[in-house]
């Protein structure tokens, strides 16, 4: 992960906000534990792209969108 990226960019807390869930919904919502959706917002774990599929879906918003959010250099990746 690249932690240099623009501090503009949304967050995956910021996402999660913006589709008005709490993490407790978010992580029922993919059947999963709240403590993993609290290491993906810490930026402790990454999700497997099984769960970053779902997680995508449930924010909608795209997998770039997505692994931007959790700041990977998304830059060489073409838009859709």
């Amino acid at each position: 992960m690249n932690k240099n990226l623009d501090s503009r960019e949304p967050t995956l807390r910021t996402l999660r906000e913006s589709a008005g869930l709490t993490q407790e919904q978010l992580a029922k919502e993919l059947n999963l534990g709240i403590r993993i959706i609290s290491d993906w917002e810490n930026g402790k774990k990454v999700p497997k792209f099984d769960n970053a599929v779902s997680l995508a879906s449930a924010l909608k918003v795209s997998l770039k969108t997505l692994a931007s959010s959790m700041r990977m250099n998304v830059s060489k990746i073409p838009n859709d």
